[in-house]
């Protein structure tokens, strides 16, 4: 026979909720754990009170072995199945293996916990293939089904992918959206608090710190330290403090970014593994290398813990973020060799998507080709890395590249594209030209006047 605890477990799994989620109202997340161990049972008010948060009649939670959730089908079977081999495909750095795993499971027919897991599988597997697009596709669908279900946990899980996606493709006001609204229902349901919540909480913060919004930033993660200090695990607190650096670093606090930072990866380093801790020590060694003084030979030691992470192995994305920090890095130190081959592995591994961070790795490669003297290389990496920045959405990022672009044709002499790379930069931050009559009328001059 099913017992209440059996049932409450089951339950919640297929809703996507944790422990942590379920509890509130009086009923804290050791008292759920009791309950689901068999240790002890719950009175009529505690069970209704579960029901109501779980979105099911009190029935069934009763100990009626008639009244217990249906048996696993032979469709959710095979789905979990397909699952573990799509994570394990994508952990060994095949992806469209992974793709191929989850095409045959019908998200529509597996409860709910399966269907997370199998959209964010495939999610990543679609992002790492290139198909950003369908990755969101399937993102969107699950938020959607969610929402529908109540399935608050899994909404917080899958809003905070996608809109972190969103961040990546440039579309900044989708992903404030995103995130706004999903923080919005996670606190309606009672939930605030939860480390979904604060790490969802975190993305947002990513997200207006890209459109710009930094005031509004800084008040949220002020709040958020607030929280997640109080109630948050290592995990949620790490992601806060990350996001404390980034706010510090866009405000031109570099040290205090690398404070926060530092505080970030103490925290996260005590965690099981997970692509959390290498993907801050990116983030830290692109804040040693933006540095007054860059501080090269400590973001190399970054990247060298970062890259020899078991979480990212396979992850052809984020090593190749990593390899084009490390050519950063090489460039910095005078090493010209060094940063040409990882330039040119970065822009292997990201391929040949209009992906922000190529943009980025056709940066270094042209900057190489400044060093070594090969015009050739450095226009066309240049020319390229400005149809990749032309094809993106407006953010804060795209219009540091465009500044940067900039400065690399103004260094090479290309004074013209210079000038159209600034005023790119200028636009996307709300710096549009005035009229120049406008200015000449205020001099009472007319346009190019005669000094005579």
């Amino acid at each position: 026979m099913s017992t209440i605890g059996t049932r409450l477990r089951e339950l919640r799994q297929a809703k996507g909720l944790s422990q942590v989620a379920l509890s509130g109202d009086g009923i804290s997340p050791g008292y759920v754990s009791l309950i689901e161990s068999g240790k002890r049972n719950p009175s009529a008010a505690v069970l209704q009170r579960l029901a109501d948060r779980l979105g099911v009649p009190v029935d069934r939670l009763r100990d009626d072995p008639e009244s217990g959730p249906p048996a696993a089908t032979p469709e959710m079977l095979h789905g979990r199945l397909e699952v573990n081999f799509a994570r394990l495909a994508l952990a060994n750095g095949n992806p469209a293996e992974a793709v191929r795993c989850l095409a045959a499971v019908d998200l529509e027919v597996v409860d709910a916990k399966t269907a997370c897991d199998a959209a964010l599988v495939l999610a990543e597997s679609l992002q790492q293939t290139g198909r950003l697009d369908r990755a969101v596709a399937v993102l969107e669908s699950l938020v959607a089904r969610c929402r529908a279900q109540s399935a608050w946990t899994c909404l917080a899980l899958a809003s905070t992918v996608l809109s972190v996606m969103y961040i990546e493709s440039g579309d900044i006001a989708r992903s404030v959206d995103v995130a706004h609204q999903a923080v919005a229902e996670m606190t309606a349901a009672g939930l605030e608090g939860t480390d979904e919540h604060i790490r969802l909480s975190s993305v947002l913060v990513s997200s207006l710190i890209e459109r710009g919004d930094l005031a509004y930033a800084t008040r949220r993660v002020e709040e958020l330290i607030e929280v997640a200090d109080q109630v948050g695990s290592s995990r949620a607190r790490g992601s806060v403090y990350w996001n404390a650096a980034a706010v510090a670093q866009a405000r031109g606090r570099v040290d205090d970014a690398l404070r926060l930072t530092d505080r970030a990866v103490a925290l996260l380093g005590e965690q099981e593994e997970s692509r959390d801790l290498p993907r801050l020590r990116m983030h830290y060694a692109w804040v040693l290398l933006n540095h007054p003084t860059p501080r090269a030979a400590e973001a190399l030691r970054q990247l060298d813990l970062a890259e020899s992470d078991p979480a990212l192995l396979g992850s052809r994305l984020d090593l190749g973020f990593a390899r084009t920090f490390r050519g950063r890095a090489h460039l910095a130190l005078g090493q010209v060799e060094d940063a040409a081959e990882h330039a040119a592995a970065a822009l292997q591994m990201l391929g040949p998507s209009a992906h922000i961070e190529r943009a980025s790795a056709l940066l270094l490669l042209g900057d190489v080709g400044a060093a070594q003297l090969n015009m050739d290389l450095a226009l066309e990496s240049y020319r390229e890395a400005a149809s990749v920045l032309s094809r993106m959405q407006t953010s804060r990022r795209v219009a540091h590249l465009w500044r940067d672009l900039g400065d690399s044709w103004r260094e090479l002499g290309e004074l013209h594209r210079a000038v159209e790379a600034y005023d790119r930069s200028f636009r996307i931050v709300g710096l549009t030209p005035q009229p120049r009559t406008g200015r000449f009328a205020l001099r009472g001059q007319e346009p190019y006047a005669s000094a005579e």
